[in-house]
């Protein structure tokens, strides 16, 4: 009697276990994920095969909203609220912003960008309570292919010592805010930019690849 007690017990428990993983499972990335960001979201230099799209490819079961903009800033206080209007309902909000504010890049800018994102994630909570928000500090620079272009624009040593202060002062934004947190400042390599600051097709299937390994790490 007592060892058909302990098989059952055993039994008992191994089924125990098979549920919480399906359970586990089942609460993986799901619905719908807007991606607010600026020309790197957007896809500008690749055609719209931005990181969005490479993630709604090959994740069809989730809804990634490509909600990018070619040169949005943080600063840009006006564009959010529309985007939380058209999908008041999102179950995950990423705001991947900060570069475009950070041109010849000063400790002040990037008190802006940390003062502006506090304000988009308090914007985000009063629109939509229940829906998880990652701030995402953005993707590097590279100074040695930066084109005429964006050196003129003063895209320069100073944004990406900035670059790296935003991403720390991100981090603590995210545990002070209590949202989620995700660096892409090493994520493209160096040779994937295509002016300097675009990321080219395979910079964006890096991104891709982080963001989603992020989510799932964080949820």
């Amino acid at each position: 009697m007592k060892r058909m007690r302990r098989k059952f017990v055993f039994i008992a428990a191994v089924l125990c276990v098979a549920a919480m993983l399906v359970t586990n499972c089942a609460q993986g990335i799901h619905g719908q994920v807007v991606c607010f960001g600026d020309s790197i979201t957007h896809g500008a230099l690749v055609d719209g095969h931005s990181w969005v799209w490479y993630l709604s490819q090959t994740h069809p079961d989730v809804d990634f909203i490509n909600a990018g903009r070619n040169g949005r800033k943080t600063s840009d206080r006006e564009e959010l609220p529309p985007v939380l209007q058209q999908y008041p309902d999102a179950d995950y909000y990423l705001i991947f912003l900060g570069v475009n504010d950070l041109k010849d890049g000063t400790e002040a800018m990037v008190n802006d960008c940390v003062q502006n994102m506090r304000r988009m994630i308090t914007q985000i909570r009063q629109t939509n309570s229940r829906a998880d928000i990652v701030v995402v500090a953005p993707t590097d620079i590279n100074l040695q292919t930066m084109s005429e272009i964006n050196v003129n624009k003063q895209y320069n040593q100073n944004t990406k010592q900035s670059l790296r202060a935003l991403e720390q002062r991100y981090r603590a934004l995210a545990q002070e805010a209590h949202t989620g947190f995700l660096s892409l400042l090493h994520t493209v390599s160096l040779p994937n930019y295509v002016d300097g600051l675009h990321p080219d097709e395979a910079g964006q299937q890096q991104i891709a690849a982080a963001v989603w390994q992020g989510l799932n790490n964080l949820y």
